[in-house]
């Protein structure tokens, strides 16, 4: 097993948002905000008072053959990011996220990831 997908190299996932999360029993797809590494063949220099280097697109693992989703629970009242990330890891078949939007652990048969 690699450490990496492959089309995720060069994207820096802790640093990157998730901006939606789409679900069933056979799939997820996360809409991203990659933030794409200063090698990334995509990546364009930031301009003054930007944080990086952004890039829309999603990750979607299909044909789940183990699926566990921990939702944040939101206080109300409370402001919470739940769109950072904490930590990531997505090779080509396993995915662990820690994330404001909540915990996901999967393995998939496919995954693919594109950029808009």
């Amino acid at each position: 097993m690699s450490d990496r997908h492959p089309k995720l190299d060069k994207i820096d996932l802790d640093r990157s948002f998730i901006l939606g999360v789409i679900y069933d029993d056979k799939s997820l797809a996360l809409e991203m905000d990659f933030r794409l590494e200063a090698d990334h063949p995509d990546f364009v220099p930031p301009q003054p008072g930007e944080d990086g280097c952004y890039k829309q697109g999603f990750v979607r693992f299909a044909e789940l053959d183990d699926f566990h989703i921990r939702k944040t629970k939101v206080v109300e009242g409370e402001q919470q990011d739940l769109s950072i990330i904490h930590s990531a890891m997505i090779t080509e078949d396993y995915a662990h996220i820690d994330s404001g939007w909540g915990e996901i652990e999967l393995t998939a048969g496919s995954i693919r990831v594109a950029f808009d």
